[in-house]
């Protein structure tokens, strides 16, 4: 359903709660990265849910959410296959969104995370701003669902290896075959010479 379509934006929801990265999130950030290519990466935006919970004792509230958005970025850094000194993982942002009914409300009746942030209106900012950050868009055709056509591959390296197994192959067996039969035909030659003299 993504054939010809554009993506401006890719979210990338993870939970906040969880205290560790593992091979599945490598897998899901470097099978993205295949099918849509490093670039999907600038378009990115990273939402993590249970943005409520609290953290682990002894840690604050942004200190949590510092750890694990470094731990994924890291992840993204890993899975994605980008280079140590390209930004590009650590330019993603971070929004943490809670949709719990035990979620904290302000005056104007929307939603806050535990840091004060009402989550609605920053996730849709955020969007906005990554919508629009001048990175183009990851246009979606055949070629990039498919991928690269693999019959095309080393499609130049045929004749070349065509006239090597001539030159290096077939015309020496063939020489091999003749110097057989001229051998083979003097023998044979000698052979009825030697019978007709008796």
């Amino acid at each position: 359903f993504l054939l010809n379509k554009t993506i401006d934006i890719l979210l990338y929801v993870d939970r906040i709660d969880t205290y560790r990265v593992d091979n599945l999130d490598k897998m899901v950030i470097r099978a993205i990265t295949d099918s849509f290519g490093k670039e999907i990466w600038k378009k990115a935006l990273i939402v993590l849910t249970h943005g409520q919970s609290s953290p682990p004792d002894g840690i604050f509230y942004d200190e949590f959410f510092s750890i694990r958005s470094e731990a994924l970025v890291e992840v993204v850094q890993d899975g994605a296959r980008l280079k140590k000194y390209d930004t590009v993982a650590s330019t993603i942002p971070f929004v943490l969104v809670e949709n719990s009914g035990k979620c904290n409300k302000n005056v104007d009746d929307e939603k806050v995370l535990p840091n004060g942030i009402a989550w609605i209106p920053n996730l849709v900012k955020t969007i906005i701003e990554v919508a629009m950050n001048g990175c183009k868009s990851i246009s979606v055709d055949k070629k990039l669902i498919e991928g690269p056509n693999p019959n095309d591959r080393g499609k130049s390296y045929i004749p070349l290896i065509l006239a090597f197994q001539y030159f290096f192959v077939i015309k020496p067996i063939q020489r091999s075959i003749k110097r057989d039969i001229a051998k083979d035909n003097k023998r044979s030659f000698a052979a009825r010479n030697a019978k007709s003299k008796f």
